[in-house]
């Protein structure tokens, strides 16, 4: 039958199938179902998909590993090319994960991962004129350093100082730049300013905070995005446990039932709760000896 289109509302008292026939035994299978209450129901998971527009940003929602037609979803892989948008959030059983991309180096299964730090010369850099409210390219004066072609793409520039501070706005391109030939750069943001800027005005600048990440290091120089689920290949693109059961690496003595923390002495890790200055990941759930992988349900998302 040849695609139909209906003009006004569609009707239908017992609900709505989509259905596959089977070509041996004539037989259907629901795929999609709204029921007569308007219960939806799937049998492949769901993916809801939010392209950039102006003045929005993309974001990804998956529901159901395979749960999307737009590219295999799979915890368990990983690929060198993005599949998804990065920070995509996948709900499969009891966990919770993220989309993003490993850095330049290689990260085992059950390790914390951190993201990139900021480039220094890319923060505290006064706005090169006033910006009024409502606008969303802004050009600042950088410390030092070169930025390529949509660098900081789907990062976050932010007013830490002086008139607009506090304002945080999502990157949505910046053009590639040569500090040596000119300081200044125009950074442009999906979200408009609230507040305008003066020329006294100081902003920072972060990447992707699931880009380039790297194995959490024991000094700290950013902050826990998720856990690797599978050995990562440097620069390629999987999913990171930000919730529900993961096996980690233990430094120390956990205990059942207690909180587990971002380890200060071995990257990666997590150890024994100590003090309240370490990050807290999650709670362990079964217990494995010094340099093993316990079982802690995470909860950093």
């Amino acid at each position: 039958m040849a695609n139909t289109t209906f003009n006004g509302s569609v009707r239908s008292e017992n609900g709505f199938k989509q259905v596959t026939k089977s070509s041996t035994l004539g037989t259907f299978t629901d795929n999609f179902t709204v029921n007569s209450s308007g219960a939806v129901y799937n049998t492949a998971g769901a993916h809801f998909k939010y392209t950039a527009a102006a003045g929005y940003g993309p974001a990804d929602l998956v529901i159901g590993k395979g749960g999307s037609i737009g590219g295999t979803v799979n915890p368990y892989a990983e690929s060198s090319t993005a599949l998804f948008q990065t920070g995509t959030k996948l709900f499969y059983g009891n966990n919770i994960y993220r989309y993003g991309q490993c850095g330049g180096t290689a990260v085992t299964a059950g390790k914390l991962v951190q993201h990139a730090a900021i480039d220094s010369n890319h923060a505290n850099m006064t706005a090169t004129a006033a910006v009024s409210a409502g606008e969303t390219d802004i050009s600042v004066e950088t410390g030092g350093n070169d930025m390529t072609l949509n660098e900081y793409a789907n990062g976050y520039l932010w007013v830490n100082d002086v008139n607009g501070e506090g304002q945080t706005m999502r990157v949505k391109s910046n053009p590639a730049h040569d500090h040596s030939s000119d300081p200044s750069v125009v950074i442009t943001t999906y979200d408009a300013l609230a507040t305008a800027l003066t020329t006294s005005s100081q902003l920072s600048i972060i990447h992707d905070p699931y880009t380039g990440l790297i194995v959490a290091p024991a000094t700290e120089t950013g902050c826990v995005m998720g856990a690797t689920v599978i050995d990562m290949t440097a620069d390629y693109y999987g999913w990171f446990t930000v919730s529900g059961p993961q096996a980690l690496l233990t430094v120390g003595t956990v205990v059942v039932g207690n909180i587990a923390v971002r380890s200060g002495g071995t990257a990666g890790g997590v150890a024994p709760a100590t003090d309240n200055v370490l990050t807290e990941i999650g709670e362990v759930m079964a217990v494995s000896a010094n340099t093993e992988y316990s079982l802690v349900w995470m909860n950093i998302q």
